[in-house]
């Protein structure tokens, strides 16, 4: 499995897969390296932020994942709960399935 970290500030955190991630600090770059890690075929497991001090959230890149049709895993560490049960809902909604760890 792969792993990619979604924060604008805060470093992988070690019980992230031993903080050994892709680290994406904005919108883009999430959409970039999860292209990235997905060109390999493997499972790939996002650990979303929802502020991400930027005009796009971790919610804009989770209803980008849905309207390219990609599934996955994903676990938050967002200190929004508001953004972060709207980014739970929606993907467990299309199939994703949330990691705890």
């Amino acid at each position: 499995m792969k792993y990619l970290w979604l924060d604008d500030e805060r470093p992988v955190a070690k019980y992230f897969n031993g903080g050994i991630a892709e680290v994406a600090r904005t919108y883009e770059d999430a959409i970039d390296i999860f292209l990235e890690l997905k060109d390999g075929n493997d499972s790939i497991c996002i650990s979303f932020d929802h502020d991400l001090g930027a005009d796009k959230t971790g919610y804009d890149f989770a209803k980008w994942l849905i309207e390219h049709y990609y599934t996955g895993y994903f676990h938050l560490h967002t200190m929004n709960m508001v953004g972060a049960n709207n980014i739970r809902q929606l993907l467990t909604h299309y199939g994703w399935i949330e990691k705890f760890f």
